[in-house]
């Protein structure tokens, strides 16, 4: 689930440049070194790449890799039948009585 959250937010992130470690761990709430060592984990995996910042080179933006778009896809599919399935549940509460 972390996993998906963190491609799901690489691939989101609205910025002039891509997101950076430091600011996917504020955009999950976890502590810099368990985002670091969540990219690590998504690295590993060929989900993600590092990329030297050019300003700075003590960061690192994050970039989702082809392999990392499939994944991510293939996990919004899988979600998005779920949700389906449960539809009438969802929407139930929010429903006016006449």
């Amino acid at each position: 689930m972390q996993w998906y959250q963190a491609l799901l937010v690489i691939r989101t992130f609205d910025s002039d440049a891509p997101i950076t470690v430091g600011e996917l761990g504020d955009q999950l709430m976890i502590r810099p070194h368990s985002a670091a060592e969540l990219v690590s984990r998504l690295e590993a995996a060929n989900l993600v790449k590092r990329k030297r910042d050019p300003a700075d080179g003590r960061r690192w933006h994050l970039l989702i890799t082809a392999s990392g778009d499939r994944c991510l896809a293939e996990l919004a599919a899988a979600h998005l039948e779920r949700l389906q399935e449960f539809q009438e549940a969802f929407l139930k509460p929010f429903k006016v009585e006449k």
